[in-house]
């Protein structure tokens, strides 16, 4: 109910302010009376949202106790805390009872913390408290609230880190991040069967095997080579700060075996062969033709011929 209370008074005197058909007034008005609806349904995350587009529209000192009340409820006593506390600065004609209601609210959430000091590593890394950003390194010391939390500190260019704490109300603690850079390169480490063989990386000659090399993240192409053997060629892919060995074997050259009919004794009885062939077909070719002749005679003189 204060929060509505709140929010109807600052309606009530805005509107002779601005006039009645002012835009101001009208998307405020808007803004407004969607957060109060969303807070007394309890859903204080959107109500919050609708509070604050309000407040990014026409800024009042009124909204922000609404905030502050709504960032309660949600548990987010620190951020609570400092919007109350900037409503009782930009409001110093408000009443005796209501400032001594927010200097109230102020001191009960104050009770429900309990100061961490977070010593993060790089500078300008973000800090995340239970998902949502608080700031970045280096900060003032945070008031968080008694209870189990998850504090996420990132940086680009580092492995993030984590780390879950239970808060006690009351009992300061000091958290320590040093985020571990991200290797940008892998190591590899060449070797071969063949001592000294030559060695090519992204068809660029890098010395003789073995050989170490610092190589940037992804693929390459690896080639090695040495005299009178086969050249061996592949993919590398680095993973960053990978350490890895890469070891070749070389083969020799393939060398074709004869096949049996390539060898000159295989052919010489074949052309042997095919030249008495030949020469037998001329002979026969070249027998002399002429009329058959009678094998038996009849007794009139008559031939014929046997078959």
């Amino acid at each position: 109910m204060r929060a509505l209370l709140v929010t109807l008074l600052w309606v009530a005197t805005l509107q002779p302010a601005l006039g009645q058909d002012s835009p101001d007034i009208e998307a405020a008005k808007r803004h407004f009376q969607q957060a109060i609806a969303l807070y007394n349904d309890q859903n204080f995350d959107a109500a919050l949202a609708e509070f604050q587009a309000a407040y990014t529209v026409r800024p009042s000192p009124a909204i922000l106790y609404n905030i502050g009340l709504t960032q309660k409820s949600l548990f987010r006593y620190n951020d609570a805390i400092a919007s109350l506390e900037r409503y009782l600065k930009e409001d110093p004609s408000a009443s005796p009872d209501r400032q001594k209601e927010a200097h109230q609210l102020i001191e009960e959430m104050k009770a429900l913390l309990a100061e961490v000091t977070l010593d993060v590593t790089p500078t300008g890394a973000a800090i995340l408290l239970d998902n949502r950003t608080i700031g970045t390194a280096p900060m003032k010391p945070y008031g968080i609230a008694a209870g189990g939390h998850r504090i996420d500190v990132t940086a680009e260019g580092y492995k993030p880190a984590r780390k879950e704490i239970i808060v006690t109300a009351g009992v300061s603690m000091t958290l320590h991040f040093q985020l571990q850079i991200i290797p940008k390169t892998g190591h590899v480490r060449v070797t071969s069967n063949r001592p000294k063989s030559t060695v090519k990386i992204d068809d660029r000659s890098v010395g003789t095997a073995p050989i170490d090399a610092d190589l940037s993240i992804g693929g390459h192409t690896l080639e090695v080579s040495a005299a009178g053997m086969q050249t061996h060629r592949s993919e590398l892919v680095v993973a960053p700060g990978q350490e890895r060995t890469v070891a070749v074997v070389l083969d020799p050259p393939v060398v074709a075996k004869a096949r049996f009919y390539d060898k000159w004794y295989f052919w010489t009885p074949i052309v042997v062969a095919v030249a008495g062939g030949a020469a037998a077909a001329i002979t026969v070719t070249q027998l002399p033709q002429g009329p058959l002749i009678p094998t038996n005679s009849y007794p009139n003189g008559a031939s014929s011929i046997s078959f």
